[in-house]
Formats: structure tokens, sequence, C-alpha cells
């Protein structure tokens, strides 16, 4: 037996000897660092959630516990999903989702076999929450994430449509408010009368997307009866804020329309 392989036996011996003694140590040690790393997972992932909330964006998926948000009831598991459709300083809209799930998991399979694309799939009527309220949901579990796309895709999962790129940027940047999102949710569901409603709002606040979607309605008598001469003169107001559409509008309608005059 040469050297090599009697070092080899000698080391393989002090090994086993050392593994049969400290046996015990080795598997609590491997045990608390099993939990220390899922330990430091759920910190790191809760740190994220509470990070995103505090700047939530249009598109996000809020996972909340209806069960958590009424402690008056007695408690009964109810996973939804919702999705922002607006945010401003002090409160996001969000549409909720029909559905109830039991279990996290089946929200989890929801969202990774593209159900939010279903037609009907959130309620049509928007729920709004304080942004200072927040924390709080979340800190008593009512909301339990929140998870913000990456393109299209949440847990690979699409959640929102591909947006189409534009050849061209708008002139002026501007943040569409909550009224003129809630309005586009509205009409995108058909119901008429509250995206009109929802548009006047927007367009009294002077957000020129507001003042344009309002005009088209009007216009077309969707929601409510015609008004022409309103129209023009909210495209006007659009236009004199930089909206590209509402003065390309203005300039297809205004040589055979008379409310131009």
């Amino acid at each position: 037996m040469n050297k090599l392989t009697a070092g080899l036996f000698v080391s393989h011996d002090l090994i086993s000897r050392f593994l049969i003694r400290f046996k015990h140590g080795l598997i609590l040690t491997l045990v608390l660092g099993i939990i220390a790393y899922f330990w430091l997972q759920q910190v790191q992932q809760t740190a994220q959630y509470q990070r995103l909330l505090l700047d939530p964006q249009t598109d996000d998926l809020i996972l909340i516990d209806l069960g958590r948000f009424d402690a008056d009831r007695v408690y009964q598991a109810q996973f939804r999903i919702t999705q922002v459709i607006a945010a401003s300083d002090d409160k996001i809209t969000v549409k909720q989702g029909r559905y109830s799930y039991g279990r996290k998991r089946d929200i989890k399979r929801a969202i990774q076999l593209d159900n939010l694309m279903l037609d009907n799939y959130f309620d049509p009527d928007p729920v709004e929450w304080p942004r200072a309220a927040l924390a709080d949901y979340f800190a008593r579990g009512a909301i339990y994430a929140i998870h913000r796309p990456n393109d299209i895709y949440v847990m690979g999962g699409i959640v929102k449509p591909r947006a189409i790129p534009r050849l061209h940027a708008p002139a002026v940047r501007h943040r569409l408010s909550p009224e003129n999102q809630r309005g586009i949710a509205h009409y995108q569901l058909g119901e008429l009368s509250e995206a009109r409603e929802a548009f006047a709002a927007a367009a009294h606040k002077d957000d020129h997307w507001g003042q344009y979607n309002l005009a088209t309605m009007l216009l077309g008598a969707e929601g409510g009866e015609a008004d022409p001469a309103r129209a023009m003169a909210l495209l006007r107001q659009a236009a004199a804020h930089g909206n590209h559409k509402a003065q390309t509008l203005l300039d297809t309608l205004c040589p055979d329309n008379a409310a131009c005059d």
C-alpha cells in the first residue's frame, strides 16, 4: 500500500469519526441554517411588499384576504386578486376580481393560468382605498402581497395586454387622473353612462385626456344625449393643453361642423 492510499484511508477514518461524534450538532446546525434561510427570504419579501405599497402603480396586483378587512365578522379566508387602475397622492383605485379562493396557492395558479385576461374576471365597480391605510391593511393581513408586472407578466402569467408601441410620443407628458382611468375602465366594460360621469369629473380637473374622452362621447351620443357645442369647447380646452388627438379631431371636424363657429 503506497503512502497516497494510506493517507486516503486515514482521512476517511478521521472524517467518519468526526461525523459520528458530532452528528447531532451537525444536524442541528443544518436545520438552523435552513430555518434562517427561509426566515431571511420572508423578511426580504415582506420588505419588498412594503416598498411597493409605498408607491403603488397602475397594473400592480394587490392580493387581499377579504376576511381580514372586517374585524367584526367571524374570520373566513377569502383570497382575491385586485389590480390597480389608478393612483393619486391620497388614494388608489383598484378593480377587484369576482372570484374568491380558499387557498393562497389557488390565487397563484389563477395568475399563472392567465385567468386575469378572461372577460368579466374583474368586478366592474372599482374600489378606492386611502393610501395612508395600505400599511395598516398589510400589517393585519388584509393585504398579504403586492406584485409589479415584469413587462406583462406576474409569476409567469399574463396580467395585462401588451402595450402597442407608438410611433410618436405626445408633445406634452401628462399623468392620467384617477377619474380618467376609472372612465376608461367603465367604457371598456360597456358602462357608458358611468364612463361619461367619470370623464366629466376628469375634465373638471383640467385633465386634457378626460376632456378629449368626454368630447368624443358627447359627439357620439354615448352614455347620454349628444352635445356638439360642449364637445367642441372641450376639444379646444384639450388642444390648448397640448393634446394632439384633440387638435387633430378639431382640424377634421371644424370645416363642416356648425358647432365650430
